[in-house]
């Protein structure tokens, strides 16, 4: 029996070994294509949220997603630009608490739908993990798409997901009532490229 377990323990640490060599480390610089906003669209007025500053790594094997993928993603919150001055300053400041809570982050990250990537072939996957923002962590799922290089250089991706401000404690701002949604639907896409 003692031979038999040994043995299963054996065979489960190579195969761990092997996935963790097939899969590829990937990063996400800030700028270049990384694109994060949000978009509120409340009933007397819609605007929206955009930065470049995402930064993170990807570890992956295309040909095995589901076993292989793990993920960790950072925006810094106060790049976010609205378009407006004073609208940055009191999402900043007043909701965002930028000054406690500088980051979003997404973490882990587990394939529900969707398998496998064939270079240059865009694929659809269903994801969760964990996305922490203003200080709150809740699982998060939400819809991706992703496609890798032919080269298998790079790995592009992009999903959108909404967020309920409540869910993470942000307030509303009451001096704008009916002009901030109480859910906001974030847009995120990027280029993840190798490791040199």
């Amino acid at each position: 029996m003692l031979q038999r377990v040994l043995a299963l323990i054996t065979v489960l640490s190579i195969m761990v070994v092997v996935n963790a060599a097939r899969a590829a480390d990937f990063v996400v610089r800030p700028g270049g294509d990384s694109r994060v906003v949000f978009t509120s669209k409340a009933p007397t007025e819609t605007f929206e949220g955009k930065t470049s500053q995402m930064s993170g790594t990807l570890s992956l094997d295309p040909v095995a997603v589901a076993d292989s993928i793990t993920v960790h993603l950072e925006v810094d919150l106060a790049s976010l630009d609205t378009g407006s001055k004073l609208r940055n300053k009191h999402m900043r400041e007043n909701h965002l608490e930028t000054g406690k809570f500088p980051k979003a982050v997404f973490d882990g990250a587990a394939i529900l739908a969707g398998a496998k990537l064939e270079p240059g072939k865009a694929a659809a996957f269903q994801v969760e993990g964990t996305f922490t923002i203003h200080g709150v962590s809740r699982r998060l799922r939400c819809d991706a798409q992703a496609m890798v290089a032919a080269k298998g250089n790079a790995v592009a991706f992009s999903a959108s997901f909404p967020i309920k401000l409540s869910d993470y404690d942000i307030k509303l701002p009451e001096f704008l009532f009916m002009k901030l949604a109480e859910t906001q639907q974030v847009r995120v896409s990027a280029t993840a490229s190798s490791q040199p």
